[in-house]
């Protein structure tokens, strides 16, 4: 019965062809807009090498050093004296590595450039500076070698990892392992070259990285009692089931720090430390809860499959009482109200699923043409940056199927009440119906 219904379904789509494009177009641009916020969400939140413990990570990306009078406070991120008494010290975590948000050692430092040892070419070049325990942290692929030593990181030796496209750039090759390149004219030994690593991955993204022992001004600061510097921290859980463990004792590790300085107090603000989804949220509008915007942005996704179901549900409803007829004449020859409305729904069945199609292609359409407007970082504007959109981002089927599902129901209720109005008139008024 449903094949035949299937078969009529198509054959009244390709007599009705005005109706059957504006009902696809309007429930493909519905999945589109939906899977466009869920793609660029899961893409920044999934379990995605280098940052594949993203569902396992807390992370502290600054701290709030307040005058003990009230009369004044530094908002900044983290110095290595903070990191060292409140953070290496956790027993409760897997592991705590720690790093600099590029944007902030350009601010720090300036600009850098890396170049061959007597060369004359030199590249301007992203740097994040990290502690051994990043490259246990995050997967990244080695090409050649491996990440600094924690013994190179305490002895602060110059060490550094390059990314592909920076060996390519300076040598011409990859295989580079301890030769020598120097950082704002400063000589370091390469110790590993790794796969480029798309700037979705905003914990890791840069050009080289090196021990941030190696850089003074990431090591000697002294802002407020030397609470606030250039570092941020990644805390791995061993389970998500260990958060609030770990929020208690970086609490306890608070308290007992505070008890050593005169002027100034350490405090967490803003709901610190995040988790990988609360961090996105903060940076999508860092003046709002991050379980605010939660709500906003799946609102504004059921906006987008309600808004595109109401205008169908008319558009229904003008083309079922060009039907009543036909309605009247199927009913005189013996075919019940379910019969009926059974048909139209799987009529509007079958043009929602090949809505849901088209949707979801060009969701990828809009993702890949408008990958730097939608996935950029929010620094470095006058840099190459490098969004690099791999499969494992893009491919999130369980969110297409969870929105095609809510899009169905929502179209199929658009066309159940006209029908069903349309079936409540009488076989006499059916067949009149002009």
């Amino acid at each position: 019965m449903y094949k035949q219904y299937f078969r009529q379904a198509w054959n009244l789509m390709t007599q009705n062809r005005f109706y059957s494009t504006v009902y696809i177009i309007g429930t493909g641009m519905a999945i589109a807009m939906v899977m466009v916020l869920a793609i660029v969400f899961h893409a920044r939140t999934a379990n995605i090498a280098p940052e594949i413990h993203r569902d396992r990570m807390l992370l502290v990306p600054r701290a709030a050093a307040i005058k003990k009078d009230e009369q004044g406070m530094m908002n900044s991120n983290l110095s290595r004296k903070t990191v060292k008494e409140c953070f290496y010290t956790l027993q409760t975590p897997e592991l705590v590595a720690v790093g600099t948000n590029p944007d902030n050692l350009n601010y720090l430092i300036g600009d850098i450039y890396t170049k061959l040892p007597g060369g004359a070419d030199q590249f301007k070049t992203m740097v994040m500076s990290t502690d051994a325990n990043f490259w246990k942290m995050f997967q990244f692929s080695f090409i050649h070698g491996n990440g600094y030593l924690q013994a190179d990181f305490e002895s602060g030796i110059r060490k550094v990892v390059l990314s592909e496209t920076m060996a390519r750039k300076i040598f011409g090759k990859t295989d580079v392992i301890n030769m020598s390149v120097m950082v704002n004219e400063i000589e370091y030994n390469i110790s590993g070259v790794v796969k480029d690593v798309s700037s979705v991955m905003s914990l890791v993204y840069a050009d080289i990285w090196v021990p941030y022992t190696t850089l003074s001004s990431v090591t000697e600061t002294s802002n407020a009692e030397n609470i606030v510097g250039a570092l941020q921290v990644y805390i791995l859980a061993k389970e998500p089931a260990d958060f609030p463990k770990i929020r208690k004792e970086m609490e306890q590790k608070r308290l007992l720090y505070n008890t050593s300085l005169k002027e100034y107090q350490y405090e967490f603000r803003d709901g610190i430390p995040y988790t990988q989804k609360e961090f996105v949220l903060r940076e999508m509008d860092y003046r709002e809860k991050p379980h605010v915007l939660m709500w906003k942005y799946s609102l504004i996704g059921l906006i987008f499959l309600l808004v595109p179901a109401v205008n169908l549900s008319g558009l229904t409803s003008s083309r079922m009482r060009k039907r009543i007829s036909e309605l009247g004449i199927r009913k005189a020859f013996g075919a019940n109200r379910n019969t009926l409305i059974s048909q139209v729904l799987v009529e509007n069945l079958l043009l929602t699923f090949i809505g849901g199609i088209i949707g979801l292609i060009l969701s990828y359409i809009l993702i890949l043409g408008l990958k730097g407007l939608l996935l950029g970082p929010n620094y470095y504007t006058n840099m190459n940056i490098n969004v690099k959109l791999d499969p494992e981002m893009m491919i999130n089927f369980p969110i297409f199927i969870y929105a095609f599902i809510v899009c169905v129901l929502l179209n199929l209720l658009s066309a159940f009440f006209p029908v069903w109005r349309a079936t409540k008139t009488s076989i006499v008024e059916a067949i009149n119906d002009k």
